[in-house]
């Protein structure tokens, strides 16, 4: 017992160091002109071991004893909390909730020009996807000095177009029919095959500013592109014959997403309005916590699409959802991870367009490692036949496990 109390002395001690002063109320405090034999005998240890003389032992040496165990077992939890979180932050991101980004600053990017040498071989496509590039920094300037504001045309499906729309779309215009790479040409607003010149190699479908409902905001919206060889036309291929396809994003920054030799690569707009390569390969991972439900009307009527969005939200899934398509897929190569989920039902169906909007996107996702449904059979949109221009479809896209969750809990495939 007296061994025990010895080799308690240290902490006890030290117990009274740190709690004591403060404590001090508890009992009278000797002067050490009063204290026994005993007690200065214990203050001259305390001495010698280099601690500073403190309150007498008593309540306040069993309190000051008591609340370094409880700090011991308050710091051993935190620790252990904090090593969860490490666990968890590790496979979803610096947060559980914000996925925030992880890329570290480079001391040098890669131009676009040295990006292209090694990665873009075909010279007429590299040429081609150049001056799409050259539009997109147009299109940025417009967005810049431009209110958004309803135009006087209307598209071909009767929707009033706003001015943002009809400056994307014309310049897009101007660079297909001046190109000696393209010949010919769709767009989203004018869903007719156009053609341009008969001596180009490339088919171009675009959708110029995809987000119009979201614009007025100053939400992010996007640039879509789909590039297929005249070999294969647009009617009668697939969106897998596509021989690379990019989407814009115009945010508080522009960059670009397009499929490469060897990947799916961003580059961003930077000073002089020259693109460096920011991100480089992307890869979407196979498992998810973050979320894009589209449609959700259709959950009011699917009640497997509604089955899916409780499993996201009881699962503590992240939603993560602008309603516009480019920002709510783009994400998926900046977070590395996420999963847009589109259904239709009888009075909610399908909005998105295959070659314009579906295809494209679904090139550079299956790239970057992930996957798409077509919303109907559970098989991937990149084998769907474009049979009309303007054709619609379903969609889901994004980290494969999620893809096939989809399929299974709202197909049943």
């Amino acid at each position: 017992m007296a061994r025990a109390a010895t080799s308690c002395l240290p902490l006890l001690l030290a117990g009274l160091v740190v709690f004591g002063p403060p404590l001090a109320f508890l009992v009278p405090v000797p002067s050490c002109s009063q204290r026994s034999p005993q007690l200065r005998a214990t203050a001259a240890q305390a001495s010698d071991a280099g601690i500073t003389e403190g309150p007498s032992p008593g309540i306040t040496a069993a309190v000051g004893a008591a609340a370094l165990c409880m700090a011991a077992g308050l710091a051993a939890s935190r620790r252990q909390l904090s090593g969860t979180r490490r666990q968890a932050d590790e496979a979803y991101g610096a947060s559980h909730t914000s996925f925030y980004t992880d890329a570290v600053a480079k001391d040098k990017y890669d131009t676009l020009a040295e990006v292209f040498e090694q990665k873009l071989k075909d010279p007429k496509l590299r040429a081609m996807v150049e001056e799409l590039l050259e539009a997109c920094v147009k299109i940025t300037d417009a967005l810049r000095v431009n209110l958004v504001t309803v135009n006087d045309s209307s598209n071909t499906f009767g929707d009033k177009q706003l001015t943002v729309d009809v400056i994307a779309d014309e310049l897009l215009w101007d660079l297909a029919k001046s190109s000696k790479n393209v010949c010919e040409a769709s767009s989203e607003e004018e869903p007719e095959i156009v053609k341009t010149n008969p001596d180009g190699q490339f088919v171009l479908c675009w959708d110029p500013l995809d987000g119009s409902s979201i614009v007025d905001n100053n939400w992010a919206v996007g640039t879509i592109v789909g590039v297929w060889d005249k070999s294969t036309g647009l009617l009668g291929a697939t969106g897998r014959d596509q021989v690379m396809s990019l989407v814009t994003l115009y945010g508080p920054r522009t960059t670009v997403f397009m499929t490469l030799d060897d990947g799916v690569y961003e580059f961003t707009l930077g000073d002089g309005n020259q693109w460096i390569c920011s991100r480089e390969k992307i890869q979407v991972k196979t498992d998810c916590k973050i979320f894009a439900p589209a449609n959700l009307r259709a959950a009011q009527e699917v009640e497997c699409y509604n089955n899916l969005i409780n499993h996201f939200m009881t699962s503590k899934y992240t939603l993560r959802y602008t309603g516009g398509l480019v920002p709510d897929v783009c994400q998926q190569f900046t977070k590395g991870q996420g999963v847009f989920t589109n259904p239709t039902s009888k009075a909610s169906p399908a909005k998105l367009r295959l070659a314009f909007e579906a295809a494209p996107f679904g090139r550079l996702v299956e790239m970057a490692g992930g996957k798409t449904s077509d919303g109907v059979t559970g098989n991937s949109v990149l084998d769907m036949k474009i049979e009309a221009v303007d054709q619609r479809t379903a969609l889901a896209i994004g980290s494969a496990n999620e893809v096939d969750r989809f399929n299974q809990m709202v197909l049943g495939k």
